[in-house]
């Protein structure tokens, strides 16, 4: 009878770990999603969108081509670094000398050695606890990448009309200047 309920056991206990793992990813999953939310606010997003890209990029092709242009976004804190990308953080601990990555749309954290960690894990509350310290930083460092950008593109339109100009103005110089080496 006892070698009977091992094997049910062992079946019962499979299936509870199943379940708490799935649970788990679940949480990490609401985590990463809040996460996201809480660095791209609706402020910050409608902010992207306001930018004008008339004449570089094709239509559809707008927002992923902005986001390449401005990210990623570096924070800087201590000897620590953050880069912020669309999808993804990395954290460069050189106290540590140890390098994570934190995926936003699954929540996963992981180590330069492949490690994955989990929301149980001390490591992943420790890392998302600095990550989530950061937010106010990664939100004031993506609305100035956003600015430098907006006037990179307005310093871009006004050498256009520089250039514009200049052309004209040679144009008209060389019809100058060659009437006058036309005989009369």
């Amino acid at each position: 009878m006892n070698n009977k309920k091992n094997p049910i056991n062992k079946l019962f206990s499979s299936i509870d770990n199943l379940f708490a793992g799935e649970r788990e990813q679940n949480l990490r999953v609401k985590l990463g999603k809040a996460i996201k939310n809480s660095i791209f606010t609706d402020e910050i997003i409608t902010k992207l969108y306001e930018n004008d890209f008339t004449g570089l990029v094709e239509e559809e092709n707008k927002i992923s081509s902005l986001f390449s242009i401005i990210f990623p976004v570096y924070v800087k804190k201590s000897s620590s670094s953050f880069r912020l990308y669309k999808h993804k953080i990395e954290l460069n601990l050189p106290e540590e000398n140890a390098r994570y990555i934190y995926i936003f749309d699954d929540g996963r954290l992981t180590s330069d050695s492949f490690h994955c960690f989990r929301l149980y894990d001390d490591t992943y509350v420790d890392k998302l606890s600095k990550i989530i310290s950061l937010i106010p930083l990664f939100k004031e460092a993506i609305n100035s990448a956003l600015d430098n950008f907006e006037k990179n593109i307005n310093t871009y339109d006004e050498k256009i009309l520089d250039t514009n100009k200049k052309e004209l103005l040679a144009e008209d110089n060389f019809k100058f200047l060659i009437n006058k080496l036309s005989p009369k």
